[in-house]
């Protein structure tokens, strides 16, 4: 009848508004983009308490120029921020455009903000070296995420470090040991016509 039709279609409308709602809810999974701010999620107490500093270490298989003991810099979003020299911080917030789409996350980043991060671990912690699964990319202008590892590829986030040099940045080699040896190798040919051609002019 046209009653039952009528009532099939406000069924319709009214799923059709629930899952666009849903949809956005989805798609606005931190509180800084719902205008809200972190103080329901207030952790106490705060990560400095506990940890002076915190370190990064792990193996040349992700972006070790974020190695480092990070100290205290202040507070953001009810939580420490940590950071190093070389602009490199680790704190809380919204990580954009992470894996599966924006959510509220600890994350290492050398911008000061979540587009600039390359790790991040999406967990409500007091803090970072509480965090578990941490995500990186290589660099922070790359897109995919990739989940790092934890034994032979490994990263590692350690409250209140006691030897800081296991902390230090990993140089990764600009070249393969072959190209590396051949350079060397020039120089050193080089290095001796120089001294070769300055002894025969002082002759």
């Amino acid at each position: 009848s046209r009653s039952v039709h009528k009532m099939g279609q406000t069924y319709l409308l009214l799923v059709t508004i629930s899952l666009l709602c849903l949809g956005e809810t989805y798609a606005e999974r931190c509180l800084g983009k719902q205008y809200i701010d972190y103080s329901d999620w207030r952790l106490k107490p705060y990560c400095h308490e506990t940890c002076k500093k915190i370190g990064i270490k792990g193996t040349n298989d992700y972006p070790s120029e974020a190695y480092g003991v990070y100290r205290r810099e202040g507070n953001a979003n009810y939580r420490t921020v940590y950071s190093k020299p070389g602009g490199w911080k680790m704190t809380y917030g919204c990580q954009e455009n992470a894996k599966g789409g924006d959510t509220d996350a600890w994350f290492v980043t050398n911008t000061g903000s979540s587009s600039g991060a390359v790790f991040y671990s999406p967990y409500k912690t007091t803090c970072p070296s509480d965090s578990t699964n941490w995500w990186y990319k290589e660099k922070s202008s790359d897109t995919d995420w990739t989940p790092a590892g934890f034994r032979a590829k490994y990263v590692q986030v350690v409250c209140n470090p006691t030897n800081e040099a296991e902390f230090i940045p990993i140089m990764k080699a600009k070249y393969g040991s072959t190209n590396g040896a051949m350079a060397t190798g020039k120089h050193a040919f080089a290095l001796a016509l120089v001294v070769a051609l300055a002894l025969a002019e002082n002759k």
